[in-house]
């Protein structure tokens, strides 16, 4: 194991949680998650410069991109505010009482006056080309088994739209989710190894799902900024699997440590400034014997190509769980491009690369790569600027979770995209207002609460399951006990998802509606998971509870009574046993007990 200590790693989380609200932050829109989006508007986004005349590079980056966003939106879930037709309503009390919850349970500070700000995102995420951000509370702190690590802010947000679909220059997103409130937690880069990285997140984890938030895939989503001495702040966005995080460190440390050697090697090989430009090489592929290329040339597209001086050999290099030379194919694929390097070993191009070698006056030192497509002169020129940024070591940029890595997606954002919210009027906090925010109990809190009425491995299972409180208003509602309601939340509904039953679609007033049959008498507890099976399968309950409806007790005593009168002289296990077949589970076991023995007599 590295000593990461002698390394300089240091890690700072950014956690965003989206927070259970019954609307969202700015706009009176139900949150819920849309199935058909009939309505669409189409898009295109401009980078703006600051109040001070400067240009975000991420926004400059994602406008010289010069791509077109269709937004999928149902009015159900998204008005005129999410398309930026209408100016923004007051903020969600309700998420900011939230936030303020969550700024006492991680010791912060809370500001006196909060300011809403908007921060320029222009990949297509937001319609307007900015998100609403307000910074609540800082200084605080989280408690960890290798001490305290800082908690520098936490802001309420809108969350973004999600991706559906991306084809060439147009990227389609779906509103349903825009606009969700969202908490962004921040941390202060004392986190020193990957398994620090890792507790750090569960612990703040485990305290945010003490708090009214959104449970479930996608709900929870942490962004890991890594950085090693010599190295540079990278960003690695949207990373949900906690098991997973340490390997995600691990792999960008490699990568960074990968890239210093790089350095190295070029100053050694006497590299100080790259100047290459991309050249147009089309004619050298008239007859190409490459499937791809002859394929792309059919359709129209252009070659170009760039030669990459004293590069030779290294974009074969290992940097964490990919080749150097996939690095800088990130930065072409930005603008819908791959490349091909001479690195590589591709038979049918040897003879162009030879003639290319030639007419380009490149050596055996060099790397050449190629590019096809429509833009390729401007995916080549991405790969240039990267190249040269390798005689500075590691630059700074925003990457996504790649399987066990992460890939490169645009450059770091400056403090050049923050700018007030004009429409929205500061915020007061006021003494009185933290002092009715109430700290909740915390999940282990709960969990001991739980463990008076339930075995610790269920209640283990449903204080950290978004089913925790559906259970409690179900068991206060109900005279059902406690352990049977619980296990449909852990033990059931884990077994209709194995079976691949989607149990998502049911909702709360399913569950309500199932043990209200319970509670009246009219189904037995032994049904609740075969009636749950036909409503994910999309059946109406009436339909589906109709077959597990249980016998009155009138026509109970008549099949008793005509078994006794069938089989006489039985045991009364063996009487049990073929009356329970008659009545094929629509009777609880211990009223035909009692029945049976009242009859026998």
């Amino acid at each position: 194991m590295p000593d990461y200590s002698k390394l300089g790693l240091r890690v700072g989380l950014e956690i965003h949680q989206q927070l259970a609200t019954k609307h969202k932050l700015f706009c009176k829109c139900p949150i819920k998650k849309e199935e058909e989006f009939p309505l669409e508007i189409r898009r295109k986004l401009r980078a703006v410069p600051s109040e001070l005349g400067e240009y975000d590079p991420a926004a400059l980056y994602e406008y010289l991109r010069n791509r077109t966003f269709v937004y999928k939106w149902n009015r159900e879930s998204s008005c005129l505010i999410e398309l930026d037709e209408q100016p923004p309503l007051s903020i969600n009390e309700e998420a900011l009482h939230l936030t303020l919850q969550i700024c006492k349970l991680l010791n912060c500070e809370v500001l006196d006056e909060l300011h809403v700000m908007r921060k320029t995102v222009i990949d297509g995420s937001s319609v307007s080309g900015f998100q609403r951000t307000v910074l609540v509370g800082i200084d605080g702190y989280v408690e960890t088994s290798f001490g305290k690590i800082g908690i520098s802010r936490i802001s309420l947000e809108e969350d973004s739209a999600p991706v559906v679909a991306r084809r060439d220059d147009v990227v389609e997103y779906r509103l349903d989710r825009l606009g969700v409130p969202l908490v962004e937690i921040a941390t202060t880069p004392d986190i020193h190894t990957p398994e620090q990285a890792r507790e750090v997140a569960e612990s703040i984890g485990s305290i945010l799902r003490s708090t009214k938030v959104m449970r479930g895939i996608g709900s929870i989503r942490q962004d890991i900024n890594i950085s090693v001495a010599g190295g540079a702040r990278i960003e690695v966005k949207g990373f949900q699997e906690l098991e997973k995080i340490e390997k995600l460190v691990e792999n960008e440390v490699e990568r960074q440590l990968s890239l210093l050697e790089i350095k190295k090697e070029l100053e050694r090989r006497g590299l100080r400034k790259l100047e290459s430009k991309p050249v147009d090489v089309t004619a050298f592929f008239a007859k190409t014997r490459n499937n791809f290329l002859r394929r792309m040339l059919n359709e129209g597209a252009r070659i170009f190509a760039l030669v990459l001086p004293a590069f030779a050999g290294l974009l074969a290099k290992q940097c964490g769980d990919r080749t150097f030379g996939k690095e800088l194919s990130a930065y072409a694929e930005a603008y819908g491009s791959g490349i091909i390097h001479s690195d590589e070993q591709h038979d049918e191009l040897e003879n162009e690369f030879v003639l290319l070698k030639k007419q380009l006056k490149s050596d055996e030192r060099d790397v050449i790569l190629i590019s096809a497509g429509r833009n390729p002169e401007k995916a080549l020129a991405a790969v240039a600027e990267r190249a040269n940024s390798c005689l500075l070591g590691v630059p700074e940029e925003t990457r996504i979770a790649d399987g066990a890595g992460s890939k490169y997606t645009r450059p770091l954002p400056g403090a050049e995209r923050m700018y007030p919210e004009s429409d929205i009027p500061a915020i007061a906090v006021s003494n009185e207002l933290l002092e009715a925010i109430k700290i909740p109990k915390t999940l282990a809190e709960k969990q001991q609460e739980l463990e008076k009425e339930l075995p610790k491995e269920i209640a283990e299972q449903l204080v950290r399951s978004k089913y925790y409180g559906l259970y409690g208003e179900l068991k206060n509602k109900f005279k059902i006990d406690a352990v049977t309601i619980a296990s449909v939340f852990t033990n059931t509904l884990t077994d209709l998802r194995r079976r691949g039953l989607d149990v998502e679609k049911l909702s709360g007033d399913d569950f309500e509606r199932v043990f209200a049959l319970v509670a009246d008498g009219r189904i037995a507890k032994k049904s609740i998971a075969a009636i749950l099976e036909e409503l994910c399968k999309g059946a109406v309950l009436e339909k589906a509870a109709e077959k597990y409806y249980l016998v009155t007790d009138k026509y109970l005593k008549e099949i008793i009574r005509s078994v006794l009168k069938e089989k006489p002289n039985l045991a009364e296990s063996a009487y049990m046993g073929l009356i329970m077949q008659r009545v094929a589970g629509r009777a609880e076991g211990s009223k035909i007990v009692k029945i049976l023995r009242e009859e026998m007599k």
